[in-house]
């Protein structure tokens, strides 16, 4: 009994216990799948939650046509605008599609780009549209109304054809704004005007943006981002804002008034916002003192005084008031003007003042440095003169007879003892 029971397993027996174990696993796992599928076969709501979808790979719908379509077909802008649409264009199969854009009116432009360049033709595919861009550059005197434009995508026989419609309008809110810290600012045409202005984008998505300042003839304007100078644009994401400075120098020879400062901010969309802005000149006087002649020497006698004709000119751009004059010259000598004072010079003219001279009664002849002096406030010029000052006609005269007197005298002596 022993040794039957520890005999090896005949041929013919049944499956190896090893083999038996495995069966079990493998019908473990079929139950489980089925069980798996069985659960998602149920309705929604067997076992009182959601119900399992299952899910199908994405696959592209295949074009069953040319189509040319732009996802804004109506729009509205303002005289002076670009727009730019996106035209996406789709095909079939594999094929070049022309593009033409009819019924632009007169005055406007129309370019249509891609890639960078100016395009005329897409190569559409059917695997997803090609985008194009088309640029329409209203016309600055356009009525405000309604303009209708068709863009046609051709190739071959097949044709697709959108329509567009342009409302002009006189004011339109494109989700650009426009603002100044201080958009009036004042000073001399020495003074160089700074402007800081915030660009809010209440657009849905970031924008570039360009900026193009404008001011009167003879003014250098330029407009940069705040943070970097040397940058021509800047960037702004939706609903953010940015900071650009705008630097307005006027020339020296600008009059007083005030002076108009335009800055247009387009984004890359076309959409566009401006603000004015205002430097007001104050005016800057400029007082200049010379003689009438251009020359800086006179002469005179000691005995009498001397005329010298003064022009005090005013070469700048504000009011020259309460001019006052003044003279220094040597010890005993007095420096007077006719007028003493003058009220009023304007901008580019000039008034006519004498400056009176009279020497010391006892100055002996020679050269002598006289200043003449003008001055308004902050402002003051002055000449230098030298002054040749000659002997009297008095003291010539006394000389004269103080001679002959003598010369009388000797003669009586040559007379008197001439005679013996």
């Amino acid at each position: 009994m022993i040794r039957s029971a520890l005999r090896p397993p005949s041929r013919h027996a049944s499956t190896p216990p090893a083999q038996t174990r495995r069966w079990p696993r493998r019908a473990l796992g079929a139950l489980a799948f089925v069980a798996v599928a069985a659960v998602c076969a149920v309705p929604a709501g067997a076992h009182g939650g959601p119900a399992l979808a299952a899910t199908t790979p994405t696959s592209v719908v295949p074009v069953a046509a040319l189509t040319v379509t732009t996802p804004f077909p109506d729009i509205e802008t303002q005289p002076g605008s670009t727009v730019r649409l996106d035209v996406n264009v789709a095909s079939p199969t594999v094929s070049p599609v022309d593009i033409a854009v009819d019924g632009v009116p007169d005055g406007w432009k129309s370019t249509l780009r891609g890639g960078g360049f100016v395009i005329h033709s897409v190569t559409a595919t059917p695997d997803g549209p090609v985008k194009a861009t088309l640029e329409l550059d209203v016309a600055t005197d356009a009525p405000a109304g309604d303009y209708p434009i068709k863009i046609t995508g051709t190739s071959g026989d097949d044709k697709s054809v959108v329509d567009v419609t342009v409302t002009v309008a006189e004011q339109v809110d494109n989700g650009i704004q426009v603002t100044a810290d201080f958009p009036t600012l004042k000073g001399d045409a020495s003074s160089d005007f700074t402007y800081n202005l915030t660009i809010t984008n209440n657009t849905p998505e970031e924008q570039t943006f360009t900026f193009d300042p404008s001011g009167p003839e003879g003014w250098t304007v330029t407009a940069s981002p705040t943070a970097e100078a040397r940058a021509e644009t800047v960037n702004i994401e939706a609903g953010a804002t940015g900071q650009v400075q705008v630097k307005a120098t006027p020339p020296t020879t600008a009059q007083e008034g005030s002076y108009p400062i335009d800055v247009t901010v387009t984004a890359a969309n076309g959409a566009t916002g401006k603000i004015e802005l205002t430097a007001q000149i104050t005016g800057a006087p400029v007082l200049q003192l010379a003689t009438a002649d251009q020359r800086l020497d006179v002469s005179g006698r000691s005995d009498s005084e001397h005329r010298i004709p003064m022009i005090v000119a005013n070469t700048g751009t504000g009011d020259l008031t309460d001019v006052k004059l003044a003279g220094t010259a040597p010890t005993g000598w007095d420096v007077s003007f006719d007028p003493q004072s003058i009220d009023s010079v304007k901008p580019n003219e000039t008034a006519q003042v004498t400056a009176i001279v009279k020497p010391a009664s006892d100055a002996v002849s020679g050269d002598y440095a006289l200043t003449i002096r003008a001055s308004a406030g902050s402002q003051s010029s002055s000449v230098d003169l030298r002054y040749s000052l000659k002997g009297s006609h008095t003291l010539g005269f006394v000389a004269v007879g103080v001679i002959v007197l003598a010369f009388a005298a000797l003669a009586a002596v040559f007379w008197k003892f001439g005679r013996r």
